[in-house]
C-alpha cells in the first residue's frame, strides 16, 4: 500500500479515537499534535535503524553475505547497539509519555475541576516501564522480517555473486523504507500501538485520581478491521482495578503493553467511565 494511503488510515484511526474523548477544541488540537509528534519520532528512529543495518551489511564480504548465519550475527550485533536499545526506548518515552499525561489530566479535570494531576506520579512511571518493554519485541520482529528476506534472496540467487547482490539490494530497500521493517506501514503500526496504549492508560489513571469513577466499559472501534475478540469485548464492564478479558489476554485497558501482541498491535478501541 502507498505511503499516502497508510497516512490516511492513521489519520482516520486517530480521528476515531479522539472523537471518543470529551475534549475542548484546544485540548483536541494538543492531542492531535502529540499524535503527530509521536509518529514523526518513530519514523525518524526507524529510518536511522534501517540505515545503521545497511551500513553494517555493506561492510561484509561477498562470501559472508551469502551465509545466513553471518547475516544473523550482524543483525544481533546491530540490534544490541545504542540506536536499537537506548535511543529507541528514549524515543518511545519522549513521544508517548506526554500523551499519557494529557489524556489522564483531561479526564481528571472533566470529572473534578478542583483535582490536580500529578506529573510525577508512580502510575506514570510504571506505565513508562511497560511501554519500554515492547521495544525488544519490536526489534525481534524487525530481525525476523530481515532474516526471512535475506533467506529468500540467498535462495533465489543463481551464483554466489548474484546472491550477495540480492542481499545488498534487500538491505538497501529496507534502509530507504521501501520494504521491510522500517517502512511507513511499520512506523504507523508502532505509533498507533503506542498512542492507543498511552491515551487509554492515561484515561484509567485520570479516572482513578478522580475518586468518582468505579469502573470502565470497553468500546470497540467500528469497521471490518476490528478484531473478533475486540468486537466480542464491546460493552464489557470491569472495576477500575480489574482487567478486561479479551481473547486470551487480560488487559487493564485497550492497548495494554502487558497484553499479547495479537490483542494490542494497532488496537483502536477505547473505554467509557462507569460511576455508581
Amino acid at each position: 500500500m502507498c505511503e499516502e494511503c497508510w497516512e490516511l488510515i492513521a489519520k482516520a484511526d486517530d480521528t476515531e479515537f479522539l472523537d471518543s474523548l470529551e475534549l475542548t477544541h484546544a485540548e483536541r488540537k494538543v492531542l492531535e499534535e502529540l499524535y503527530k509528534q509521536g509518529e514523526d519520532r518513530i519514523i525518524e528512529i526507524l529510518d536511522l535503524q534501517g540505515k545503521a543495518l545497511h551500513d553494517a551489511i555493506l561492510e561484509l564480504s561477498d562470501e559472508l553475505l551469502i551465509e545466513i548465519g553471518e547475516l544473523g550475527k550482524v543483525l544481533v550485533l546491530v540490534q544490541t547497539g545504542e540506536l536499537f536499545t537506548v535511543q529507541f526506548e528514549q524515543a518511545v518515552y519522549d513521544a508517548f509519555q506526554p500523551l499519557y499525561h494529557l489524556a489522564g489530566e483531561t479526564e481528571l479535570v472533566a470529572l473534578d475541576p478542583d483535582k490536580v494531576w500529578s506529573v510525577e506520579n508512580k502510575a506514570a512511571s510504571r506505565f513508562a516501564k511497560k511501554l519500554k518493554k515492547l521495544v525488544p519485541d519490536m526489534n525481534g520482529t524487525s530481525k525476523d522480517v530481515m532474516t526471512r528476506a535475506f533467506q529468500k534472496a540467498i535462495k533465489e540467487g543463481k551464483t554466489p555473486s548474484e546472491r550477495a547482490l540480492l542481499v545488498r539490494e534487500i538491505s538497501a530497500a529496507a534502509a530507504k523504507g521501501d520494504a521491510g521493517p522500517f517502512d511507513m506501514e511499520r512506523s504507523i503500526t508502532v505509533s498507533r500501538t503506542m498512542s492507543t496504549a498511552a491515551a487509554n492508560g492515561g484515561k484509567v489513571e485520570g479516572w482513578k485520581q478522580s475518586e468518582v469513577v468505579t469502573g470502565k466499559k470497553w468500546r470497540s472501534s467500528k469497521g471490518d478491521r476490528t478484531r473478533k475478540t475486540h468486537r466480542k469485548a464491546d460493552g464489557q464492564v470491569q472495576p477500575l482495578d480489574k482487567p478486561f478479558v479479551v481473547g486470551k489476554s487480560k488487559l487493564m485497558f485497550p492497548g495494554d503493553p502487558t497484553g499479547r501482541k495479537e490483542e494490542i498491535i494497532r488496537c483502536r478501541c477505547t473505554m467509557q467511565s462507569v460511576m455508581d
